[in-house]
């Protein structure tokens, strides 16, 4: 059975980078990506860490943008001198306050000027670009590359009481992470699945370059071969199976059924991951005509 081969998308202004975040300071030591855990996900708000990571590997996704997060523009701009004087002169003297009118543009609006009574109230949005990771994201970058540092307040959180805190988040998490890191030490860059109604996609160097290539569903069974129950794991039966891939035949994507064995205590530990078995099913529909043909 041959795979297919990862659908490249058209060509842009992002370049291929290192597949890991992974920049060394002088004195040879890994540079610490700061994060913040609101209880929720991994927040990063340093400009240059947001830069880092999603160009590095790209983890994460930003809170404000559809894909890559907005840092800067690399393209320069031409404007006129007198824009630039006019720009220059409204920052100096920018309004912080405005005054709001009705979408009219009849001779009553004069009338209204006259008897305005303004009202000020001050806009409460303040939005600023962050990058957000998965779970599974910031505990690979955490202890897998050992490049980030998670603060919850004022205090740096240590491994365990990541692995801890993130498997009370999510009772699927110890499943989802070994099946991250799985494909993460194949050199694919992993992102979620779920508008493909999968757990993850497999891109080859990232979503900038290429269209994902495979959609992965999980399925956890124990040594005895028998399904462990889940509440976050997807329905594999023939209507399922086959309606998923013939969703992921339409996209262009195959389908990738991965099968993690637990231990005997049906317990995942981070400690002891070099212990589970992992199995990838390949899922394809066979077509009598286009095989005889």
């Amino acid at each position: 059975m041959e795979l297919i081969d990862s659908k490249p998308k058209r060509p842009n202004r992002l370049k291929t980078n290192l597949p890991l975040p992974v920049v060394m300071r002088k004195d040879g030591t890994i540079k610490k990506i700061q994060a913040t855990f609101n209880g929720f996900t991994v927040m990063i708000d340093d400009p240059e860490d947001m830069r880092v990571v999603a160009s590095m590997g790209y983890f994460g996704k930003g809170n404000l943008s559809r894909s890559f997060p907005y840092l800067s523009t690399d393209k320069t701009e031409f404007i006129r001198r007198r824009q630039y004087h006019n720009r220059k002169q409204f920052k100096s003297t920018r309004l912080k306050k405005v005054i709001v009118l009705p979408d009219s543009d009849n001779e009553e609006i004069d009338d209204y000027i006259t008897n305005l009574k303004p009202e000020y109230q001050i806009d409460p949005s303040c939005l600023s670009e962050s990058v957000h990771l998965g779970l599974e994201e910031a505990f690979f970058l955490t202890h897998a590359v050992e490049c980030l540092t998670i603060k919850c307040g004022n205090e740096v959180m240590d491994v365990d009481n990541i692995w801890n805190e993130f498997c009370n988040i999510n009772t699927s998490f110890p499943v989802h992470y070994t099946v991250y890191y799985h494909f993460r030490a194949k050199n694919w860059v992993v992102k979620p699945g779920i508008k493909f109604g999968g757990d993850f996609l497999l891109y080859k160097q990232g979503p900038p370059f290429y269209h994902a290539a495979y959609v992965v569903i999980i399925n956890a069974i124990s040594q005895r071969r028998e399904n462990v129950r889940c509440s976050k794991q997807r329905p594999l039966d023939n209507s399922s199976v086959m309606g998923l891939n013939r969703l992921c035949e339409t996209a262009g994507k195959d389908l990738i059924v991965c099968k993690v064995i637990l231990p005997e205590n049906d317990i995942i530990d981070y400690k002891n991951m070099q212990h589970i078995l992992i199995e990838e099913l390949l899922v394809r529909r066979w077509i009598y005509s286009q095989k005889n043909s």
